[in-house]
């Protein structure tokens, strides 16, 4: 498992699907595009009826999706290129962000022809029946819809996306498998000690009480430090913790990683290494929290290091 990697290299992706038009559009001075519930609706309910029938969750109507999904039908009505370029799916994804949805992956379907949702649906399944598994019963959570009607004949676009945040809760779910982690830092934990001839690290149940008790303080109350906002400092939280200590010191990380990652992290910190490796510490307690902030995923991370009285 290599959630740090992975999250580096999944970036946002984007992929423009369209369908041959069945006649060119013209482009009157006053292109009249429509986005509110009669036709978006109508199609919505159209593809989640497909969806329902395949066993899928409903897509939800998202206005920053139907706000893009104007915007295009207008563009093309108005004689853009049908086909979506690079360009013009770097420009549309851009656009999802500054709607307030950051993509994680998008798809867009162009039509030209059909009258109404239902025609719309019977058209792209007749045409492109693998295109239509591929987007309308795709990975997806948001639905967005508009439909030039001053065109002959109409053009229709519908967007179908998965945000960011839905990708990162799922690609972040085993940091909530806390035995898991806690298992794999201190494998890494006692990798690095060995090899520098230290003896190994065991877990003492107060000081990971009070590590996790930190990591979900500072992700709840969003500060980052060893010293809570109120003064509350590592010596505090360990005594409080019933651990009576002669030594002690603290690790914080704050980043989605998965163990041998976050202890690697603190291996190339000077002062973090010399907490891992310093031949001090009998006991060690580790926490790790993962949850939202500011739209993203993140995770907190805490080792406390202790040599008892």
């Amino acid at each position: 498992m290599r959630l740090a990697a992975t999250l580096r290299r999944l970036l946002p992706c984007a992929v423009a699907l369209a369908l041959a038009p069945a006649g060119a559009a013209s482009s009157p001075p006053g292109v009249v595009v429509r986005s509110d519930a009669d036709p978006a609706a109508a199609l919505l309910a159209a593809v989640n009826a497909a969806r329902g029938a395949a066993g899928l969750a409903p897509l939800a109507a998202e206005p920053a999706l139907a706000k893009v999904a104007a915007h295009r039908v207008a563009e093309v009505a108005g004689g853009a290129d049908f086909d979506a370029g690079a360009e013009t799916v770097m420009a549309m994804s851009a656009e999802l962000r500054r709607a307030g949805y950051p993509p994680y992956a998008w798809r867009q379907r162009l039509v030209q022809g059909p009258r109404d949702a239902a025609a719309v649906m019977k058209q792209w399944r007749d045409t492109d029946p693998r295109g239509f598994d591929e987007v309308a019963l795709g990975d997806f959570e948001g639905f967005g819809a508009a439909v030039a009607t001053d065109v002959q004949p109409p053009l229709w676009s519908l967007f179908v996306a998965l945000p960011r945040i839905t990708w990162e809760r799922r690609i972040t779910a085993p940091l909530d498998d806390l035995a898991s982690m806690r298992a794999g830092v201190l494998a890494a934990l006692n990798r690095e000690r060995a090899a520098a001839g230290r003896p190994p690290l065991v877990v003492d149940a107060r000081l990971a009480e009070a590590a996790q008790l930190h990591a979900v303080d500072m992700l709840s109350r969003r500060f980052y430090d060893h010293t809570t906002p109120e003064g509350r400092s590592l010596s505090t939280r360990v005594t409080d913790s019933g651990y009576r200590f002669r030594w002690a010191a603290e690790n914080i990380a704050k980043g989605v990683f998965d163990p041998d990652e976050v202890v690697r992290r603190w291996m190339l910190s000077s002062g973090h290494r010399r907490n891992i490796l310093d031949p001090h510490p009998v006991h060690v307690g580790i926490g790790v929290v993962r949850g939202e902030e500011d739209g993203l995923m993140t995770a907190l991370w805490v080792l406390d290091f202790g040599a008892p009285v």
